[in-house]
């Protein structure tokens, strides 16, 4: 049997890109990530610094993008369309790992292994602190807005509700350590029934 799509959200400083390469070198499969950022800037023309910043931030308000003398959508809007349209084409492809950016909902028609993690906010600030070398003032804050911002695109472009149990499969806590999260993912996408 061939393996899933698997897509992982996260909360921030959870680890959620080292555990995705982690189940991508276990199972011997492509994993996506910045890869996206980049896929995007190629076949839409903006350019990827846009496409980063626009990756999860929702648009103002659809008053806002019909203010204007032509109608057109507020550019939040084009940059998921194009993402959307390259995480669709990746889907086409087969097993996969694709970390955040609303796969799990734009690929729903696929075989999917839908994967939220989270953790401590003690394990999340370290992380933050040492393997992503941020520096915030406050880092409970500074992690607290950055998971405001993932729910609030996550929640408008998918009309689902980012981090609640039942909109995946599993759910993990990574203060468990990153090495058996990715063995867990990676055998559950192994032994998986469809």
């Amino acid at each position: 049997m061939s393996l899933p799509i698997i897509t992982i959200a996260r909360q921030f400083g959870s680890g959620g890109r080292i555990v995705g390469e982690k189940v991508s070198t276990l199972l011997n499969i492509p994993l996506y990530d910045r890869k996206l950022v980049e896929f995007t800037a190629e076949k839409s023309g903006f350019c990827a610094a846009v496409v980063e910043q626009m990756s999860q931030k929702k648009p103002a308000s659809l008053l806002y993008a019909l203010s204007g003398a032509s109608i057109e959508f507020p550019l939040q809007d084009q940059v998921y369309f194009a993402q959307a349209k390259v995480i669709r084409e990746i889907g086409e492809q087969g097993a996969s790992v694709i970390v955040g950016r609303c796969a799990d909902s734009i690929l729903e028609e696929k075989r999917l292994l839908r994967v939220f993690l989270y953790a401590s906010d003690e394990a999340r600030i370290k992380r933050t602190k040492e393997e992503y070398k941020i520096e915030a003032k406050n880092y409970a804050d500074f992690i607290r807005k950055k998971d405001k911002k993932r729910k609030g695109y996550y929640d408008y472009f998918t009309h689902r509700s980012w981090g609640k149990s039942e909109n995946y499969d599993l759910c993990i806590n990574t203060d468990i350590g990153l090495d058996l999260v990715a063995d867990i993912i990676a055998r559950t996408a192994r032994e998986m029934e469809f």
